[in-house]
């Protein structure tokens, strides 16, 4: 039996570190899109912002590529809106996945403590 355990324990510890490591990776890479979404929606804060500083016989361009195509005032601020509104219900879907994986990263690393307290004990004794 202790023959098992010690050609167990290694793949056991692999398979965890393996997997907090992963877990720790798509954290960070959904904490840098929730800092993105969120700098989308406050640039499209700012937008309506400085559209509703204007007024509505404003003449509002938007930027096609190279050029740039005149818009109704109306679809400007609506389009902001919209986008600010997609971004901020992105970044509290982005928000759940983040507490997922904090959640992941906190049992990884419970298991590889008791893990190596297991590995500790089995050596002192």
């Amino acid at each position: 039996m202790s023959d098992m355990n010690e050609d167990s324990l290694p793949v056991l510890l692999n398979s965890i570190q393996s997997r907090l490591v992963s877990s720790q990776r798509q954290l960070s890479i959904v904490n840098a899109q929730m800092k993105g979404r969120a700098r989308e929606a406050k640039l499209q804060e700012l937008t309506m912002e400085q559209l509703q500083g204007l007024g509505d016989q404003t003449r509002v361009y938007k930027g096609v590529g190279k050029l740039f195509i005149e818009e109704n005032f109306q679809n400007a601020v609506s389009e902001a809106e919209k986008r600010r509104t997609e971004a901020l219900e992105e970044n509290r879907m982005l928000e759940k996945k983040c507490a997922f994986y904090e959640k992941e990263v906190a049992e990884a690393r419970k298991h590889l403590q008791d893990l190596v307290k297991s590995m500790e004990k089995a050596s002192v004794a």
